[in-house]
């Protein structure tokens, strides 16, 4: 969970960029151009933009790697009313909603509202995505199989979401969800299960025990 945390501010607002956990989705770059500029240094600059723009350019990037603080006293990054797991084809499990990671022994480890976590077992920042899955030639539709998550109240896709990674296994996940395909068309409800991180299992998203099998190892 370590951090490598830089500031840039603005009029207005504080963007805050951890190293760590970006994987260079670019959204922000998309949004944004003239305040994220991966080719200036430093590639954020805050003072190209108004703080509304530059709180909405943050906001959309999926990993968490980007987060704000408005010093204007401008609106905070609300509290999603859903907590939603996307299945990206090729890609990481991104998470978007009241988020909780917690050790094995309960201890919170980690509070945001957008998550990117490893799901092809190679990434050297466990739990998150480091874009290790590009090179490691990782392949998945993003597609999903027949639900493996246990049944919920039907509609019920708020409040915390605690996403325990099991100690060389897969991720504990509790609470109200909805899972969606990495085409964002197809969605299963429920109230947690065990999604894959190694890489292995022949039920993606879903963990079927193949972590023993291929060594998978991480705290």
């Amino acid at each position: 969970m370590s951090e490598k945390v830089k500031e840039y501010a603005g009029e207005g607002i504080v963007v805050r960029y951890d190293v760590r956990r970006c994987i260079h989705f670019a959204a922000c770059v998309r949004t944004l151009p003239n305040v994220f500029d991966p080719n200036k240094r430093p590639w954020i600059d805050p003072q190209q933009g108004n703080a509304d723009e530059i709180a909405e350019a943050v906001m959309r990037c999926p990993t968490g790697a980007l987060h704000f603080e408005r010093t204007d006293q401008g609106a905070t990054e609300p509290l999603p009313a859903e907590n939603v797991i996307t299945v990206s084809a090729d890609g990481p499990l991104y998470l978007r909603g009241d988020i909780e990671i917690s050790g094995p022994d309960g201890t919170t480890l980690l509070k945001d509202t957008r998550v990117a976590l490893c799901r092809c077992g190679a990434s050297q920042n466990k739990p998150f995505c480091d874009g290790s899955h590009n090179s490691a030639g990782f392949q998945d539709t993003g597609m999903l199989p027949a639900s493996q998550l246990k049944p919920g109240e039907a509609g019920a896709v708020g409040g915390v979401l605690r996403v325990t990674p099991a100690a060389n296994g897969p991720f504990l996940i509790k609470g109200n969800l909805e899972l969606r395909s990495g085409d964002e068309q197809a969605g299963a409800h429920g109230v947690g299960g065990a999604l894959c991180r190694c890489g292995a299992s022949s039920s993606k998203p879903f963990c079927d025990g193949s972590h023993k099998q291929a060594g998978f190892t991480a705290e």
